[in-house]
């Protein structure tokens, strides 16, 4: 499976479609399901969306019981019960399956590896100097990587259809924003992992809020694909952040968060368990010993 080849695996808004004709309707056959997304239509390409239902299956999000396509729990409790409010939350749900260690079992394989290709572009993006990397044009990003990658035999893109289907699913799901330059930020997405990192606690030390966002995200610093991407990177072509410094993706969503009011960002004089932002040209920020979950008056996206 290759979810960044938008051509073969369609659209997030294919998903979007499918989401909210299941939710509105409840399960049905795979056939009804694809002519309720208008899959006899002319305007509709129904090979796209056909392989976009086998794909997101195949994931996880749908399943096919008694001869009917369900969602399969607890996603779909966790959509809720109107069109609206599932696509309002899909972002999330669909973010978590992608990254789920299940459908990356074989992150560096280009067959059988399920979502393995997003996860693999996304923490060498996320790994990238945010305020100086050119994502205006796959040209850019095709020399970036070749300059990078230390072994030949690995790959992040392969093509610009991928680079296109990654600008498409990082806004997405949280770890950009749009424009004609696409900004590399992970805000939304850490913003969304807050209440997992802060499962049993109010506060952390800054090394294990780390830590715990990387179990949640293993596409930032310190996560598990983000670590199997490193290992590949030439290390004079690409600067590793130094013990306790975060990446400039990372120190740009926290720095936001901050400022919203979602979290609060304190130095005191432990500074083993603190971590370093890092901003643009390398410089430092700021350092930060501790961080604090602020009490929540409303969810932001």
């Amino acid at each position: 499976m290759r979810v960044l080849n938008q051509a073969s695996e369609g659209l997030y808004t294919l998903l979007i479609l499918l989401v909210r004709a299941h939710v509105r309707m409840g399960p049905m056959s795979r056939e009804d399901l694809l002519t309720a997304c208008g899959a006899d239509l002319d305007v509709v390409d129904a090979g796209h969306l056909t392989r976009t239902l086998n794909r997101w299956t195949e994931l996880g999000l749908f399943t096919i019981h008694n001869n009917l396509v369900v969602l399969t729990s607890p996603y779909g409790d966790a959509l809720g019960k109107t069109p609206d409010q599932a696509e309002a939350r899909l972002p999330k749900i669909a973010r978590t399956i992608a990254l789920s260690a299940e459908n990356n079992a074989r992150i560096w394989e280009a067959e059988a590896a399920k979502s393995a290709d997003l996860c693999r572009a996304l923490s060498w993006l996320l790994a990238q100097d945010v305020y100086a990397i050119d994502t205006s044009a796959p040209k850019a990003i095709a020399g970036l990587e070749i300059d990078q990658l230390a072994d030949a035999s690995r790959c992040i893109f392969q093509n610009e259809t991928r680079w296109n289907g990654l600008r498409a699913w990082m806004p997405y799901l949280g770890f950009a924003r749009e424009g004609a330059q696409m900004a590399i930020d992970p805000t939304v997405a850490v913003r969304d992992a807050l209440s997992e990192v802060f499962a049993a606690t109010s506060n952390l030390t800054a090394r294990q809020f780390v830590d715990a966002l990387a179990c949640v995200l293993p596409v930032l610093d310190r996560g598990a694909y983000w670590t199997q991407v490193e290992t590949f990177l030439n290390p004079a072509r690409w600067r590793k952040p130094a013990d306790g410094q975060v990446s400039t993706a990372l120190s740009r969503a926290l720095q936001r968060l901050e400022f919203e009011g979602q979290i609060a960002l304190e130095r005191g004089a432990d500074a083993k368990e603190g971590m370093m932002l890092t901003g643009a040209g390398g410089r430092i920020w700021r350092e930060v010993t501790d961080v604090r979950r602020c009490e929540q008056k409303g969810a932001k996206r």
